[in-house]
């Protein structure tokens, strides 16, 4: 399996959109790879889609990681750092993350460096929780963008958030009004500020996505001399021949 390794130039990420509406027995090939507790939080789903689409954005990160690797895909060891982030078991290879929602998956991959990724699918939000999870900075940029173009601008400052957390491996522990990334469309991604941390926004990349239409994600990546390189699913399907 190592001739078809996948090289990692340490100033790149590799970002993978995964659709995760797959055939039966695609899935089933891919919930092989998944480890006894992924196996176990796959069955405690009650939607059966639900329950798929974890299968397939777990088993598809395990086979990405593999051609990392060089490994075959059930010898990927996952586990989890302190704060609840994956990571590989033995502390080396590349850093990695998931997220998936609305039958869309992303994972995005780089060399020594923390990243983090998240995506969703644009749906109207009751009051877009933007009271709830958004900084005051935040909130006053998205009631100045036009109407036409706030639910937008609420998923991009979502997004970027999110997976600027989800880089950290924070959990829970930073409230997410700790913070400010900019969200105006046609405005550069970017973190403004990090309370407590004022050199933080100069050690932090942040990339807006378009994995599908109807759908928005971001990455965040410690540093800024990086480039974002898409990888898609017609590429991975032939990892799996």
């Amino acid at each position: 399996m190592t001739e078809r390794q996948i090289e990692l130039h340490p100033d790149d990420v590799h970002v993978w959109s995964l659709r995760l509406d797959l055939a039966s027995d695609v899935r089933r090939r891919l919930e092989a790879f998944l480890s006894p507790d992924e196996a176990d939080r796959a069955r405690r789903f009650a939607f059966p889609t639900s329950r798929n689409h974890f299968v397939c954005a777990h088993g598809l990160l395990r086979v990405i990681l593999a051609r990392y690797l060089g490994v075959a895909p059930w010898e990927v060891a996952i586990e989890r750092a302190a704060g609840g982030k994956p990571r590989l078991a033995d502390g080396a290879g590349p850093r990695f993350n998931l997220s998936h929602g609305g039958g869309m998956g992303l994972v995005a991959v780089c060399a020594g460096r923390e990243v983090g990724v998240d995506v969703e699918r644009v749906r109207e939000v009751a009051g877009l929780a933007a009271d709830r999870c958004f900084s005051p900075f935040e909130r006053a940029s998205l009631k100045a963008v036009a109407p036409r173009l706030r639910l937008e601008a609420f998923y991009a400052c979502w997004t970027r958030k999110e997976a600027f957390l989800k880089a950290l491996g924070d959990g829970l522990a930073r409230r997410l009004d700790s913070f400010d990334v900019t969200l105006a469309p046609g405005e550069a991604p970017r973190l403004l500020r990090v309370q407590g941390e004022p050199e933080a926004p100069d050690c932090w990349a942040l990339r807006a996505l378009r994995p599908a239409p109807g759908y928005v994600g971001a990455v965040a990546v410690e540093g800024h001399e990086v480039a974002v390189r898409r990888r898609s699913w017609p590429t991975l399907s032939s990892m799996l021949c």
